[in-house]
Order: structure tokens, then sequence, then C-alpha cells
């Protein structure tokens, strides 16, 4: 015996695939989805079997397929552009998962770093062991110009887009040893972000021991500490390395305020 198809209406089936009436009714509209069949009252009536054809329609449109696409296939559908769509849309889907897992990294990077700056002591320095890293750095000729400093964000920038490869919203300065001293009337630095690809990386910094020290307040503030950490090696005989790291761990997003922005500032020592 055949068994007789299941059919319900607008709002159980809506109920069903997890979405308004309205919607139902837009996509019936624009015809995209459509009902089995109407009555002659107006009544509309799915059949169970249009779950999965209404699933597929949802999935394109999660991943941003647009509706006059999805439309316009529909209107010439066949097998073989059903397979070719979803080869299509399967590598776009492939491209907005590495992106999104790259956010998702980012987000990990902010919260942890924000939580760390909750729990710093102001007052004292450590040391502090951290693994080898690749970094993309951009050459600032003077810090304290901020059109210099702007054009180099820009620089900055538009090489991690051209890769690809951006992979931190935590961007620091490498300010080295030799222009601490001067820093009160300009000094140059080094813009990086940390990189996982190092073939795309134009320097790496091996693992070592660093001094740390947390500072907070604005770009004097900033320097100042630099000039202490500096100043605190050479009273405890610490041999340097090259650069002092300036890394902020809180700004503005949870702030409100400039100069009350957290710097986390590491300079490589030996013991």
């Amino acid at each position: 015996m055949n068994k007789k198809p299941a059919y319900l209406t607008t709002g159980k089936f809506a109920n069903l695939v997890g979405v308004s009436k309205h919607t139902l009714f837009f996509y019936d509209q624009k015809g995209i989805f459509s009902p089995a069949f109407k009555k002659d009252n107006g009544y509309r009536y799915y059949s169970i079997g249009q779950a999965e054809t209404f699933a597929v329609i949802s999935a394109l449109r999660e991943i941003g397929m647009p509706l006059d696409e999805i439309q316009s296939y529909l209107s010439s559908r066949s097998p073989e552009k059903f397979v070719h769509l979803l080869e299509e849309e399967t590598k776009r889907l492939k491209t907005k998962i590495v992106k999104l897992q790259g956010l998702h990294d980012m987000m990990e990077e902010k919260k942890n770093s924000t939580r760390q700056a909750l729990t710093v002591d102001f007052s004292r320095y450590h040391i502090e062991k951290q693994i080898e890293k690749n970094l993309l750095m951009t050459k600032v000729e003077n810090v304290l110009d901020s059109r210099r400093y702007y054009y180099a964000f820009q620089r900055h920038y538009a090489k991690l887009d051209e890769l690809g490869k951006r992979s931190s919203w935590l961007e620091g300065l490498m300010v080295p040893v030799s222009e601490v001293e001067t820093m009160s009337t300009s000094y140059m630095g080094y813009l990086y972000t940390v990189v996982q690809n190092p073939t795309i990386s134009n320097i790496t910094i091996p693992k070592a021991n660093y001094l740390v020290g947390y500072f907070q307040g604005d770009d004097q503030a900033i320097q100042s500490g630099h000039q202490q950490l500096l100043r605190y090696a050479s009273e405890n005989q610490y041999a340097v390395g090259d650069f002092v790291f300036e890394d902020i761990i809180l700004d503005e997003l949870s702030t409100g305020s400039y100069d009350r922005y957290v710097y986390k500032l590491s300079l490589q020592i030996k013991m």
C-alpha cells in the first residue's frame, strides 16, 4: 500500500524548520520556496519531504549566498547544476571557515590579554620565558611623529592584507635598545604582528628569557617605563638583547581613555 505524504500547515512547517511564517511567505513571494499546494481558501500546506530542501536553502543563505543567486539557480535547476552549485559554495565555505577561525583566534587572544591585565602587579618586574615567534615588522622612522606612525600602520596593514595572514589584533612595537635613551625627542621603532607562517615573516625572535614589567599611562609614561626597565636590567647585571617589546594589553575598548592604557614591556636578557 502506498504511503500517503504528510502535509503540514504553514505554522507547523515553520516550527519544524525553525523559521517564522513570515519567512515562508517571503520565500514563496520570491519564488524561492513554495508550499506543496494551496487550497482555494488560501491555506498553504507543506510536505515533510520539503524540510530537506528548505534545509539546503537555509544552509546556502547561512554561508552568505544571495537570495537572487538562489532564485536564479532554482529557476533553471538540474542535478548537474546542483552539483556545480554545491562545489562552488563548498569552496566559499572553506574560505569562510578559515576567516572565522582567524577571527576566533584573534578574539581568544584579545580576551586572554585583557584577563591577564586584571592580575598584573605594576610594582614588580619578573622573568618570563617566551617561545620563538615569527614576526612581520614595519619600520617607523619616528614613533613620536603621528604622521609617520600613521603611514607605517597603513603599510603594515596593507602588507598583512596582501598576504591574507593577519592573525592578531595585538600589534606591538619593537624599540631598539639603542633608541631608548633618546626617547624624549624622537626614536625609531618597528610595528610588528605575530604570524604563524615563517615564510612571510621578516624576522624570527628566538625563545629566550625576558625581563617583563607592566606600565599604565600615556606615551610619556611608557617612554619612562622603557628607561626604567633598562635601568633595572643594568642594576641586576643582566646582559640585554637588541629590542624592548611594547605590547598593549588594555586599550580603549576596555579602559575608555588613552591615558589608562596598560602596556607590557619585555626585554630579552641573559642571566
